[in-house]
């Protein structure tokens, strides 16, 4: 190459650098003050990047309690490229995330432009007077195929067994009738509920078992009893349908604490009073009392027999 080449080659060289250097790129929050486990929106814009983008490293930010809960693929905008995630943080307090390094690849070569930092105030949950931060709302995610594998397993099951039972009735004979004796709902959830009180889990420290095994309790009760999907249902999803077959106050209270606080101190991890898991014991058996299915024998009828 000849030597007057050289003077041009080096203007090249110093423009490409010129609008690397003039990459930008910017994290901006919908707000930046949230409470613990909280969801937020960023974005993430960048301009005057060449290539395309390779990578992003959280990892400085994830050493601080923030965990990226969904994100966008890039996307072009008419200033550049911008992505979209939605983030939580685990800690509380006043923390600066460092800028957030950005990788791009140009051809063979890579190179890396930074964010600007990023100031969060994360706020603890605030509790009411009796111990227990109020409920929020639920988010809901989209159903997927995964979701419904476990269901169409169950239907997959379900028609099988039917099928293997009708064989086995045209294969028996015909005075070979078994008797199957249904237990009542209230009398299998009283026992479950009198076994749960043998284990003493709450005296022994092991809140979350307890408050999990008597809402476990209480909505296999409510299936039985109701023909309600407790178990698959959320929290106010069973409040409203059980309106429907429960009229007294009382028992719809009782059962509005039970499931609330319990929901509070299985994935809030509030810490109650203890008395209070004596007293939702008491509260669970009076609810099944109330609502069990009275016999319709009458006393004529055991006269007669």
């Amino acid at each position: 190459m000849s030597v007057r080449w050289y003077p041009c080659l080096l203007v090249v060289i110093f423009l490409l650098n010129s609008i690397r250097i003039q990459a930008q790129a910017q994290c901006q929050v919908d707000s930046n003050k949230l409470l613990i486990g909280d969801q937020r929106n960023m974005q993430i814009s960048v301009q005057g990047a060449t290539g395309s983008p390779d990578s992003v490293d959280f990892a400085s930010w994830k050493d601080q309690s923030f965990a990226v809960v969904s994100q966008s693929p890039w996307t072009q905008t008419a200033t550049g490229i911008q992505k979209s995630l939605m983030f939580t943080v685990f800690d509380t307090g006043y923390i600066i995330l460092d800028p957030l390094p950005i990788t791009f690849r140009e051809g063979d070569r890579k190179y890396t432009i930074y964010t600007n930092d990023l100031a969060l105030e994360v706020y603890p949950v605030i509790v009411d007077s009796t111990g227990l931060a109020p409920l929020k709302d639920i988010i809901r995610e989209p159903l997927n195929l995964r979701d419904l594998a476990i269901y169409l397993a169950g239907v997959f099951l379900i028609l099988a067994a039917i099928g293997i039972y009708l064989w086995r009735q045209k294969r028996s004979q015909a005075g070979d009738q078994i008797e199957v004796v249904v237990r009542p709902a209230h009398e299998i959830a009283l026992e479950e509920l009198s076994h749960l009180k043998g284990k003493k889990l709450w005296q022994q420290g092991d809140i979350k078992e307890y408050q999990s095994e008597l809402t476990y309790i209480i909505r296999k009760y409510l299936e039985n009893r109701f023909d309600l999907r407790a178990l698959e249902s959320t929290t106010g999803e069973i409040l409203f349908d059980i309106r429907e077959y429960v009229r007294d106050m009382r028992s719809l209270e009782d059962l509005d604490q039970i499931l609330n606080i319990a929901d509070l101190i299985k994935f809030a991890k509030a810490k109650p009073s203890v008395d209070i898991h004596q007293e939702f014991m008491d509260k669970a058996e009076s609810f099944v009392f109330q609502t069990k299915v009275e016999s319709n024998i009458s006393e004529d009828d055991d006269l007669d027999e």
